[in-house]
């Protein structure tokens, strides 16, 4: 093959490559989020959350949070801070119950260089509690490895014996994951750019 028929196909098979870049992700399903907001509602219906305010167990959540970088104290903490039927949605994903929850956080630690949370306000409403927090994180496939910032509420709700029967996270995964990523990241940044026009 030639050196011109070469370098006259290099630009095809970029083209192809970035439709298929383009078409790939688009025909993918699309987030069912009837289906997010019912599982979060049905976590909810649960009675077992607990009307007591509980000053300490809000304490080791958020030390939990604070820490979960850390995979040695993830494998030994988990299940002391997790109730044996707890829900967690992150935004991200869902999981139930603290050995699904210890698997899932000590994945994400493998991916993450730096972590640091600083809890920035709780506050407590009946059996709803609500941690405010800022996060700062370095992953090397995320924001080319340079350090990701964030700012999130947790809710959780406490069972009787001071574990995290419910908790749920609202947080900007779009911008804070999705939107570190390459290429995607770039589409994401240019839709947003669009809606504040």
């Amino acid at each position: 093959m030639s050196l011109k028929i070469v370098l006259q196909t290099i630009p095809i098979i970029l083209l192809v490559l970035l439709v298929l870049a383009i078409l790939i992700p688009a025909c993918a399903p699309k987030p069912d989020t009837a289906a997010r907001v019912s599982e979060y509602r049905e976590a909810l219906s649960v009675k077992n959350g607990t009307e007591d305010d509980n000053p300490r167990a809000i304490r080791n959540f958020c030390n939990f949070l604070q820490k979960i970088g850390d995979k040695k104290y993830i494998e030994e903490n988990t299940s002391k801070v997790y109730a044996p039927d707890a829900y967690l949605n992150d935004t991200l994903v869902t999981h139930r119950g603290p050995e699904e929850i210890k698997a899932y956080f000590l994945e994400t630690s493998e991916t993450m260089e730096t972590y640091e949370v600083t809890i920035d306000d709780t506050v407590s409403s009946g059996q709803e509690h609500y941690i405010r927090w800022t996060m700062i994180f370095t992953a090397p496939a995320l924001n080319g490895g340079k350090p990701v910032e964030s700012i999130g509420i947790s809710h959780v709700r406490l069972n009787p014996a001071g574990q995290v029967v419910m908790h749920q996270d609202f947080w900007d995964s779009g911008t804070n994951i999705y939107g570190q990523l390459p290429v995607l990241g770039g589409m994401i940044e240019t839709i947003r750019r669009r809606f504040e026009k």
